[in-house]
């Protein structure tokens, strides 16, 4: 809505313009600095990181070099020294000038010296400050006691020991000025292998410190050097007079140092880059090089750019922001010029076009504007109104001294009313509740008009009234009511929903229905209720839902859409009838019914049967007693066979008699691990006939059960014996068939559990349930009845049979209460 205009541009327009221009301006600023930022610390990093890589390269060859001669050095010794004990008539004179000759001619090491097998020096040459001269026999030591030489002396030939640096010392005190010493020692092998000492030479290890000077100055602060041993001979430290450390024990983390598999790699770790490179010496075995670069050290990267190029920024931030302010007010300026002329006819037009009655009243309460909502409310057309008095016109007499009075105090106040309520008589004389906005405008003239803005509420009062009375019959109703919006959220239900499910009221506002499903109806079923509600038609069906105890409960509902007038869909509304116990009855009419087709089926088999019983067992009786006549008199096998054949017809019979009777049940109370033993004891001649193990684990002091001894004995019997004929010989344990009890405490009753288990072939899930129908079997002999009448007993006393099978065989498990439902009334009827 349009309101008053300021005479000017006010500060928060030009605060507001400003910070429209200045925060993108900024912000690209700020990209522009953090772009260059990144990209000056990126390409430092990527140069500090490649200068690291390329001076540890150096590093590598200067060292795979100095390794290499320092090898050929020793060995070269060696060979020398070995054909000079082999041959020579005069070995040490020999040795000694060669030693004196190679010392000479190599400024390279303070020492080449020969040590026996023993580690005593037999001859040794100094060379200090360029001055060669040979150590006299009687300052000759005992250096078995030395690393270097008892890793040298355990080497094979052609091997030779380069040890970590570290200072030379004579006479037990270290050498000063210090003189970093770096001793590479092999054995002397004689022809016949025995080994007749060791070479030891002491590398001046400042010439190679002077090396790694050279090839990169300023990495004698992170510079590590690895033997194959994986001790640090050079790395860095604060060892007065030289610039590597010599204490072996010190180096990088040996976790970091494990990860360096490669021949060469570079590895944030800890804010440190680790860049090394591997020498492969073929007699040294590998040598590491690793720089250790603080990643804190790029913190110098970032002072310079502070340094260099915070004040050219900074101007540039006082650029932008000058010239940002110029531009924002000129735009605001210019804006508010242009507002000013259009503001009257753009405010005139919105009161023209808008949906809702728009008047306008000067400060003498006099009509001057009117929109064509408002004359279609009235009734009256623009000549008849404008110019006129609003009070005398639209209010009624009874209410105009009223009317007037507030009229006055608003145009005086000039206070803004949201919302206020009054009546407009129309030109018929119809009475109109309309809710008016109210707001004043000022003219270039100054002059004040009050302009209301106002909506027909008359319909809607009338409707709230209708929906109260709605609203009672839906409270009063007997059926459970349910309100949703397009969201399925719960906005409204009944108190005969709350009598249902057992929820108040304040804990299902605001959630879906979700929270009634039980888990039993499918999904499908719910995608099917919601496309029926979003094409704007009524579903119609029945819920499985559960209350807030937990129980179970059916209820047919109808769920419909409430539309507006152009058809769109507000709400959900679902009507609910509890049918639970609807659902109870019908299902106890189901299972009467199908009992009685059961009982009629057995009643029809039955009779079928006893007729075959009648005109089978009789002759069958005298054919068996004949061949057991003739089999007494003569011994032949045709008589066992046909007997056989006999019996098994005599089974089929009893089977189908035993199915075609009634259960007539003479229940007792009985100990079920007594029933069981007698039972295996029953069967043991069966077992060992068929080769079949038969275990027993019996829960002791289990519970007595109230059943009939005899039913439960033949199921248990048929159960048993069919795990002894399924069982086969496994060749590790033979066949085995185990019973074992054990008992369950569920919430209604007490249960016995037996499980019979036999290592035969596992059952085939498809089959578990279907072995149990009458007349289906996977046998190539029987009725297919055994199982049906385990079923019937364990069923009729209320308990439940299942084959599973398991990676060993099959388990048969029976579960049956100790006291049947159906008993418990002729319990308490014979204990009164």
């Amino acid at each position: 809505m349009l309101g008053k205009l300021n005479p000017s541009p006010t500060r928060r327009a030009l605060l507001t313009e400003w910070l429209l221009w200045a925060l993108p301006a900024y912000f690209s600023l700020v990209i522009l600095v953090s772009l260059h930022y990144v990209l000056s610390m990126d390409n430092d990093k990527r140069h500090v990181l490649v200068n690291e890589q390329s001076i540890v390269g150096l590093i590598d060859e200067v060292l795979g070099e100095t390794l290499v001669r320092m090898s050929a050095d020793a060995k070269n010794l060696a060979y020398v020294t070995r054909e000079t004990l082999e041959t020579g008539d005069d070995p040490f004179e020999t040795l000694t000038a060669y030693f004196l000759q190679v010392s000479s001619n190599n400024d390279s090491y303070d020492q080449i010296r020969f040590l026996d097998n023993k580690g005593l020096e037999k001859l040794r040459v100094n060379n200090e400050n360029s001055t060669v001269s040979v150590v006299p026999s009687q300052q000759l030591q005992n250096k078995s006691h030395r690393y270097y030489w008892q890793h040298s002396i355990r080497l094979n030939e052609g091997s030779v020991y380069i040890s970590p640096m570290d200072l030379n010392v004579e006479g037990g005190e270290v050498q000063l000025p210090l003189n970093p010493t770096i001793r590479v020692g092999t054995p002397v092998l004689l022809s016949n292998g025995a080994k007749a000492g060791v070479i030891l030479l002491n590398y001046k290890a400042n010439q190679l410190i002077n090396k790694l000077l050279t090839v990169a100055p300023e990495f004698t602060h992170h510079l590590y050097i690895y033997n194959p041993q994986g001790i640090a001979i050079i790395h860095p430290g604060d060892t007065k007079g030289s610039p590597f450390n010599v204490d072996a024990k010190e180096g990088i983390p040996k976790d970091v140092f494990q990860r360096m598999q490669q021949n060469q790699g570079q590895y944030l770790i800890d804010g440190n880059y680790y860049t090394y490179s591997r020498i492969q010496t073929p007699i040294n075995g590998n040598w590491t090089i690793v720089s250790v670069f603080p990643e804190a050290r790029f913190s110098l990267s970032r002072q310079y750019f502070y340094r260099e190029y915070t004040p050219y920024y900074l101007a540039l931030f006082v650029i932008v922001t000058m010239m940002t302010l110029v531009f924002s007010r000129y735009r605001v300026q210019t804006r508010w010029f242009t507002q000013q002329q259009s503001y009257e006819k753009q405010f005139r037009q919105t009161l023209e076009n808008i949906q809702l009655a728009a008047v306008t009243i000067n400060e003498h309460g006099i009509i001057t504007f009117c929109n064509d909502f408002f004359l279609g409310m009235v009734g009256y057309q623009s000549d008849d109104i404008i110019g006129k008095k609003w009070i005398t016109t639209f209010i009624p007499k009874e209410l105009q001294q009223q009317a007037e009075e507030a009229l006055k105090d608003a145009l005086r106040l000039q206070t803004h009313q949201p919302h206020s309520e009054s009546v407009v008589l129309s030109k018929a004389g119809d009475i109109h509740l309309v809710s008016w906005t109210s707001t004043f405008t000022e003219s270039h003239k100054n002059d004040v008009s009050l302009t209301l803005l106002g909506e027909d509420v008359t319909e809607r009062k009338m409707t709230q009234e209708h929906l109260q009375r709605l609203s009672h019959a839906i409270e009063n109703s007997q059926n459970s009511v349910l309100i949703t919006d397009l969201d399925s959220r719960i906005v409204y239900v009944n108190p005969i929903f709350c009598e249902v499910t057992g929820y108040e009221r304040s804990e299902v506002l605001g959630r879906t229905p979700g929270f009634l499903q039980s888990g039993e109806t499918h999904r499908e079923e719910y995608e099917q209720l919601w496309q029926t509600l979003e094409e704007g038609k009524e579903w119609r069906g029945e819920f499985h839902n559960k209350k807030k105890s937990g129980e179970l409960f059916w209820e047919r509902a109808r769920i419909s859409p409430v539309k507006d007038v152009e058809g769109r869909s507000l709400y959900y509304v679902a009507v609910k009838q509890d049918i639970t116990e609807e659902k109870r009855l019908a299902e106890e009419v189901a299972k009467q019914t199908q009992e009685r087709i059961n009982h009629e089926k057995l009643a029809a088999v039955g009779k079928v049967v006893n007729m075959i019983a009648h005109d089978l067992r009789n002759p069958l009786s005298s054919i068996k007693m004949v061949l057991q006549i003739q089999a007494r008199s003569q011994e032949n096998e045709m008589f066992d066979i046909s007997l056989e054949q006999v019996r098994y017809m005599e089974a089929i019979l009893e089977d189908l008699l035993t199915y075609s009777r009634p259960d007539q049940f003479k229940p007792e109370w009985i100990d079920l691990n007594k029933l069981l033993e007698s039972l295996i004891a029953s069967q043991e001649k069966m077992c060992q006939k068929a080769q079949v193990t038969i275990r027993s684990a019996l829960q002791p002091n289990l519970p007595t059960v109230y059943a009939d001894p005899i039913k439960l004995r033949q199921a248990m019997q048929n159960l048993l014996v069919n795990a002894i004929q399924a069982a086969q010989s496994d060749t590790e344990t033979g066949a085995l068939v185990s019973i074992s009890t054990n008992v369950i405490f569920a919430e209604t009753s007490t249960q016995i559990l037996i499980e019979i288990f036999n290592s035969g072939p596992a059952i085939d899930p498809c089959l578990s349930t279907k072995v149990f129908e009458p007349f289906f079997t996977t046998k190539a002999k029987g009725t297919g009845l055994g199982l049906a009448i385990v079923k019937r007993i364990i069923d009729a006393h209320q308990g439940a049979v299942q084959l599973v099978p398991t990676s060993k065989g099959t388990v048969a498990k029976v579960s049956v209460p100790t006291i049947p439902d159906t008993m418990k009334e002729t319990i308490s009827a014979e204990r009164t």
